[in-house]
C-alpha cells in the first residue's frame, strides 16, 4: 500500500514537473494543448475516498496554475473532475471484482474499460478547463477546435504514459 502511494505521489511530482518545464510550452497549431496530469486522477485506486480526489486536484491544480500562469483554472478543471471520477470509475470498472480494490490500468480493467475511462475523464477535464478559459461561447468553433485537439494529445500522450509502466508478473501484484 505505501509502495502505491509512494508512487502516485512520484508519478504526481514528474507530471507537473513535465508539465511546468515542457508541456506548458506546447501548442500545436494554436489549439492542441497538452494536459496530461489529468493522469494522476486517473490511477487512484478505487478505494480513494472522493476528498483524496478533490484535495489532490486542488493542490495538483494549484501547483500547475502557478508555474502555468493560469490563476485557478487547473485547479477547479481538476477539483470538478475529482468530484465525477469515483462515479465514472464504478461506470467502467469491471463489474464482477467484488470488494476487490482495483488499481486503474489496461491489466486490471481491461483496454477497453481503461481507455473509455481516461478518455471520458479527460474530454470532461478539456470541456471544463476551456470554458474556464474561453468564459464565453461567442467563438464556439474555436472551443470546440481546442477541446477536440487537446482531448486528443492529452488521450496520446496518457495512452503512451500507459504503456510505459513496467510489467509486472501476477505473483508480484
Amino acid at each position: 500500500m505505501l509502495q502505491k502511494t509512494l508512487s502516485l505521489i512520484g508519478l504526481g511530482m514528474l507530471l507537473t514537473l513535465l508539465q511546468a518545464t515542457l508541456f506548458n510550452h506546447i501548442h500545436l497549431l494554436g489549439y492542441a494543448i497538452p494536459l496530461p496530469y489529468v493522469y494522476l486522477l486517473i490511477k487512484f485506486p478505487s478505494n480513494t475516498p472522493r476528498i483524496v480526489y478533490l484535495v489532490t486536484g486542488f493542490l495538483l491544480g494549484l501547483i500547475v496554475d502557478i508555474f502555468s500562469n493560469t490563476p485557478g483554472m487547473t485547479a477547479a478543471s481538476l477539483c470538478a473532475i475529482g468530484l465525477v471520477t469515483p462515479w465514472l470509475f464504478n461506470a467502467f470498472a469491471p463489474k464482477d471484482r467484488g470488494e476487490e480494490i482495483l488499481h486503474p490500468s489496461t491489466r486490471s480493467m481491461g483496454a477497453k474499460s481503461f481507455y473509455l475511462y481516461a478518455f471520458f475523464i479527460t474530454l470532461l477535464h478539456c470541456i471544463i478547463f476551456f470554458c474556464i478559459e474561453t468564459f464565453t461561447f461567442f467563438n464556439l468553433q474555436v472551443l470546440l477546435l481546442k477541446i477536440m485537439c487537446s482531448t486528443a494529445l492529452t488521450f496520446g500522450l496518457i495512452f503512451v504514459f500507459e504503456h510505459l509502466h513496467p510489467r509486472r508478473s501476477k505473483a508480484s501484484s
